[in-house]
């Protein structure tokens, strides 16, 4: 199980947009860049690829950006803090290619996919 540490709503107008701050040390430990995990938010629910928005290595934690757009993403937006999530498998998916440049870089996102742009540029 692994537990919601903290809860923001970017958008409370329908379909909302809700992050969620979750304990998954290992997942957070292994994750790189580009890569998701798949979220089940009740037992017996519906399996839900989610783009990681960011990691903390050291304090054992990802955050999940979505909007609430079906029955399982609302399922999972009215999890509250300290409330936990059954299953969250990964990290997934190929890791994006990063080099390293001197200069400007554009980084191009779109929706909710941005979320990870966003988080990476405020470092």
């Amino acid at each position: 199980m692994f537990e919601i540490l903290e809860k923001k709503v970017w958008l409370a107008e329908e379909p909302r947009i809700t992050e969620l701050l979750v304990k998954a040390p290992e997942i957070a430990r292994a994750q790189r860049a580009g890569q998701f995990v798949i979220v089940i938010p009740v037992a017996g629910g519906e399996r839900i690829p989610l783009t990681i928005a960011d990691k903390d290595a050291q304090t054992g934690t990802i955050s999940l950006v979505f909007q609430e757009v079906g029955a399982s993403t609302m399922m999972l937006g009215r999890l509250e803090k300290g409330q936990r999530i059954p299953h969250v498998a990964g990290p997934l998916g190929k890791p994006t290619h990063i080099e390293k440049f001197d200069g400007a870089v554009v980084c191009v996102g779109g929706g909710i996919g941005v979320a990870p742009i966003h988080r990476s540029l405020a470092r």
